[in-house]
């Protein structure tokens, strides 16, 4: 049996990592889970020495710790620490061609009817082409991949990327059971209204 370190360290979500080094194991845990029940520690001890020695999850096990971290309870606070530790760096709606808050006002009112507040908008630091764009919650920020903002980029398909985000605004992630519902029926059902949607996704798979 080898020598064990637990500690408690201050990530911005629930990371547990586990590590076996010159025979000692070291494992960190997210000090969202100092105060779990012991249930909980009990799972997530055998859900990381199962990985670390990449044997079978115990189902009961696995399900006992999903129920914990998709409870209402827990998913609010992982929220509000990543708003708090994370370190969001923005480089704001002005692009090159593009405003990012003019496109926003503009499908706010054709398909909200004015009535989304306007969250955190800006363009990514970098030219991603896996993340082109995404809501989070935790800063209340929508991001778009500046590979969009260029002259060849046709408006439609930044309407698009900005309507699918917006969309989560007035669709927020909904739990059924231990899993998360992030793009429900009636989000797709919203999507499917956009006008040009054949063509922006097309346009986005050349990309």
């Amino acid at each position: 049996m080898p020598q064990i370190t637990v500690r408690f360290r201050r990530f911005t979500s629930l990371n547990t990592t586990i590590r076996l080094r010159e025979g000692q194991i070291h494992a960190s845990l997210s000090d969202l889970l100092e105060g779990a029940p012991d249930t909980v520690i009990r799972a997530i001890a055998h859900i990381l020495l199962a990985k670390l020695y990449k044997k079978p999850i115990d189902a009961a096990q696995n399900l006992r710790y999903k129920r914990f971290s998709s409870s209402a309870a827990v998913t609010r606070q992982t929220e509000l620490i990543r708003g708090a530790r994370g370190n969001k760096r923005f480089s704001g709606p002005e692009g090159r061609f593009y405003n990012l808050e003019e496109v926003f006002d503009a499908l706010n009112t054709r398909f909200f009817g004015g009535l989304l507040g306007r969250p955190e908008l800006t363009w990514s630091e970098g030219m991603a082409k896996r993340s082109l764009g995404h809501y989070d919650a935790a800063h209340n920020t929508i991001v778009v991949s500046q590979v969009f903002d260029r002259p060849s980029s046709p408006r439609y398909a930044i309407e698009y990327l900005l309507y699918h985000e917006m969309l989560h605004l007035k669709h927020p992630v909904k739990m059924r059971g231990v899993r998360r519902c992030v793009h429900s029926r009636e989000f797709k059902a919203d999507e499917a209204c956009f006008p040009q949607l054949k063509e922006a996704l097309a346009f986005i798979r050349r990309l």
